[in-house]
């Protein structure tokens, strides 16, 4: 293609040097950060597109009042953010440029001698025009950067369009840094404070297991977050008897790890008869109820069941919760303890519960499970399910505790990289 005699030449001579700055300001600023250093490095290099001999920043940090604010920015390597905090600012006085970001609008005064008050010349010094900058934050116009020079007529009107294009994008763009910056403090200090509760959480659960004749016992326990709702425990009772607790608190999260505290209270609380299950679970339903979850509409399932050593046998009663695995060591079948199901806890305090028992046998495995076992979600969007975990339990080859390694593995290599949403909790008994 062919093109006029010096026509591309001189085109590219005039937009080179522009384009090279412009380019070379965005791969520096790119660099950064830090909204300071951005602030600093545009402030910088914009001055060569639209130099000043000095920069005044003023702030309304509050619309319905009349106060203004003012910082000077004579230091051009250490800028102040106009849309940071007023740490540095200092009222500003009546005068011309009070009434100016009262105004809120973009202004040329290109001879401001005599429009000056006292306070106004103390800040403006010698300089003699002036260019206002209105920065809009919600449609109201919260920072002024007001560009001054020494010579008269220094600034020109067509400049001022792009400058307030420019100055409104880059500082949306520096306001949403830093609130990022904010955000990510925030972030970090409610996640201490997480770590923290998920902590405590922990230590509210059982530190080992109970020993008990002819039975073994094996636990895990994983929340989604750094807490979570679920729930198990362990409580020694007479003639060798054990009471196995697990719960499951609706929703996740800090609000269900405060239920499960509570939980844990009323729990370690109950002094009433130990003979049946279903007693237990009404007394920390009644207690929820009147104290807790009637006003917040949460609700827990659980289910408590007392294993006697003497014959084998276990007694249960469950409120709401996923009805345990039973099976025997290879048998096909798999069975589950849901014959005293009744609504979850905290729902009504009028409520009661049902008892079941079922004789054990040596070799028999009990697994209780929070539903974040069986509805873990793999790649293909499909569940765990109870067919895996059932096949599982029936390994003869398996104790408590290999059962356990064997469901949370199945469970990790089922999963993959999916995050899931609930907690995982198992308890895992078999008879000897």
């Amino acid at each position: 293609m062919q093109f006029e005699e010096n026509t591309l030449p001189f085109s590219a001579t005039l937009a080179a040097s522009p384009l090279q700055d412009v380019t070379e300001m965005m791969r520096e600023i790119s660099k950064h950060t830090d909204p300071a250093d951005i602030v600093r490095e545009y402030i910088q290099r914009i001055r060569k597109f639209y130099p000043v001999d000095r920069l005044i920043a003023l702030a309304r940090p509050n619309m319905n009042s009349n106060e203004v604010f003012y910082a000077s920015m004579g230091n051009w390597d250490k800028p102040i953010l106009p849309w940071g905090n007023l740490i540095n600012y200092q009222p500003l006085g009546d005068g011309l440029l009070k009434n100016l970001c009262l105004n809120g609008e973009p202004t040329l005064i290109n001879n401001i001698s005599e429009d000056l008050s006292e306070s106004d010349r103390e800040i403006v010094g010698e300089m003699n025009s002036l260019r206002v900058i209105p920065l809009f934050d919600k449609g109201e116009p919260t920072q002024m950067l007001i560009g001054l020079k020494e010579e008269v007529n220094g600034f020109r009107s067509e400049d001022l369009p792009a400058l307030v294009w420019l100055a409104n994008l880059f500082g949306k763009a520096v306001q949403n840094l830093i609130k990022a910056q904010e955000l990510s403090v925030a972030y970090k200090a409610v996640d201490r404070e997480l770590k923290t509760v998920g902590q405590i959480q922990r230590d509210l659960l059982p530190e080992s297991v109970p020993e008990v004749p002819n039975l073994e016992l094996a636990t895990y326990y994983e929340p989604s977050a750094r807490a979570g709702g679920d729930y198990y425990d362990f409580f020694p009772l007479e003639d060798g008897r054990l009471g196995i607790f697990i719960a499951d608190v609706s929703g996740h999260g800090t609000p269900a790890a405060v239920v499960m505290a509570i939980m844990h209270t009323i729990a370690h609380t109950y002094t009433g008869p130990q003979e049946l299950p279903s007693q237990f679970l009404t007394y920390v339903n009644k207690h929820l109820c009147q104290n807790f979850t009637t006003r917040s509409s949460i609700f827990v399932t659980a289910f408590y069941a007392i294993y006697n050593p003497e014959d084998k046998s276990l007694a249960y009663a469950s409120a709401g919760h996923n009805p345990p695995i039973h099976r025997k060591c290879g048998a096909s079948p798999v069975s589950t303890l849901d014959r005293a199901g009744r609504i979850p806890l905290g729902i009504s305090s009028e409520i009661t519960y049902d008892d079941a028992t079922v004789k054990l046998s040596s070799g028999d495995r009990v697994v209780l499970y929070t539903d974040g076992i069986i509805e873990a979600f793999g790649s293909d969007d499909t569940q765990f399910g109870m067919d895996r975990l059932g096949a599982i339990v029936g390994r003869c080859d398996l104790n408590s505790t290999t059962i356990v390694d064997a469901v949370v593995n199945q469970l990790r290599e089922f999963t993959g990289t999916t995050s899931q949403a609930d907690d995982c909790t198992l308890v895992v008994m078999k008879v000897r």
